[in-house]
């Protein structure tokens, strides 16, 4: 029988949060510098979430074929 293919865990295939709504009010620096931190953060979970949704699927593929995943 083929090998059966495992699903990665729902945290890797999750939604990124995309940035944070400015609304239409004139923002001061301290709201500006704490909206960027956010959306800092939002982005740097994205990519992480991404290169682990990545290796996973390196991983499981190579499992699959017999091959050794270098890093």
């Amino acid at each position: 029988p083929p090998p059966k293919l495992v699903k990665p865990d729902s945290t890797l295939t999750a939604r990124c949060l995309g940035p944070v709504d400015l609304g239409d009010s004139p923002l001061t620096q301290a709201d500006l510098e704490r909206l960027w931190i956010t959306d800092r953060q939002r982005l740097l979970t994205c990519i992480r979430r991404h290169v682990a949704l990545r290796d996973y699927y390196a991983d499981r593929d190579a499992g699959l074929t017999g091959k050794a995943v270098k890093r």
